[in-house]
């Protein structure tokens, strides 16, 4: 009997190693166990991609910075809510009737962010893996190439975040499923998008991204009360982080459904102590406003978006003298949120 089972599995092993040496793709691991591993490059497929999801190695779940070069060329980033960027053929994940993004509102979100010509795109309200190759393919179609991204996802949640880079991600420590705290077996609505990407010249930097439970809801006081709950989430994930690497720039990017005097934004910026506290970057616009949303029911205009960095990279950005903004948006109802941008360096 024992012979019979070591047989088997050595016929398993033989089968992997063997897809492994025919261009199969996926890890050992993946074979045998057939768990997915993160999204990383972009195949040509991007149809099956986008439906596989998880269809490349497994990336590091972090990597230290040791002998990083100085700060040299800007690397524009760029974050946008794209708001409710669903595309026909999205998986649904939750009890809600999704409506596609009409085909305008697609391209006018794809127009605004070639605009600006970003090296990375972090994304807020991308509906999952099919709506961001839906974008991919939009951005390329303008000239702009993204062959690194990673969408996070999570059961019983539509909206998703996700990340496009011209550099490689190099290292994966997303987490759908994240502890809320206080809060028992809660976890947060929508995860926490986490990723490391390498430029050309060997800098690193560590991307974070969130979107805190929205406004909208029976009980306002209940809902502010989760956003503190999830910023305390992520507040406690940074500490640790900048802790066991602390010469590794981080920057913070989300919807927080909070303005920048809401306990949720002023924990991320006092941080649960000195050496995680982080810096609220003040984008404006050509004309000196802040606001970056536009909320028509309230006909109000709100600081939701933020950018925060931690100190490392605060100084290698030039500490006040850095550069950031706020998009224009073009002609065409693309989001009701605008894009905020910093150059890295």
């Amino acid at each position: 009997m024992r012979a019979d089972v070591a047989l088997i599995c050595l016929v398993l092993v033989a089968a992997a190693l063997l897809q492994q040496l025919c261009g199969g793709g996926d890890s050992l691991m993946q074979v045998l166990t057939g768990e997915p591993a993160a999204v990383q490059t972009a195949p040509d497929n991007v149809a099956d991609a986008a439906q596989a999801q998880m269809a490349h190695e497994a990336l590091e779940p972090e990597i230290a910075c040791e002998g990083m070069p100085e700060p040299g060329e800007p690397v524009r980033f760029v974050m946008q809510n794209v708001q409710n960027y669903f595309v026909a053929g999205e998986q649904q994940r939750s009890r809600y009737v999704l409506t596609p993004k009409s085909a305008a509102s697609r391209e006018a979100v794809a127009e605004g962010l070639a605009r600006m010509k970003p090296d990375i795109i972090g994304l807020v309200e991308i509906g999952g893996p099919v709506s961001l190759q839906d974008l991919r393919a939009r951005l390329e179609q303008r000239g702009l190439c993204y062959p690194f991204y990673r969408v996070l996802v999570r059961q019983g949640e539509d909206r998703a975040l996700g990340i496009l880079s011209r550099y490689p991600i190099v290292a994966d420590a997303s987490a759908a499923q994240m502890p809320l705290f206080g809060s028992g077996r809660r976890v947060m609505l929508r995860g926490v998008l986490d990723v490391t990407v390498r430029t050309e010249d060997g800098r690193l930097f560590r991307f974070l991204g969130a979107h805190l439970k929205s406004r909208v809801a029976d009980d306002p006081a209940a809902a502010a009360a989760l956003r503190e709950k999830e910023a305390h989430t992520l507040a406690a994930r940074l500490q640790a982080e900048m802790r066991r690497n602390r010469r590794m720039p981080v920057l913070v990017f989300g919807d927080w459904n909070d303005t920048p005097d809401d306990p949720a934004v002023r924990l991320m910026v006092q941080g649960l102590s000195k050496d995680a506290a982080l810096k609220r970057l003040e984008p404006r616009d050509l004309h000196g406003e802040e606001w970056t949303l536009y909320y028509s029911r309230a006909k109000s205009y709100l600081v939701f978006d933020h950018l925060f960095v931690n100190n490392v990279l605060y100084k290698r950005m030039g500490g006040r003298k850095l550069t950031c903004g706020i998009a224009e948006p073009p002609q065409g109802k693309g989001s009701d949120h605008r894009a905020l941008w910093c150059e890295l360096k």
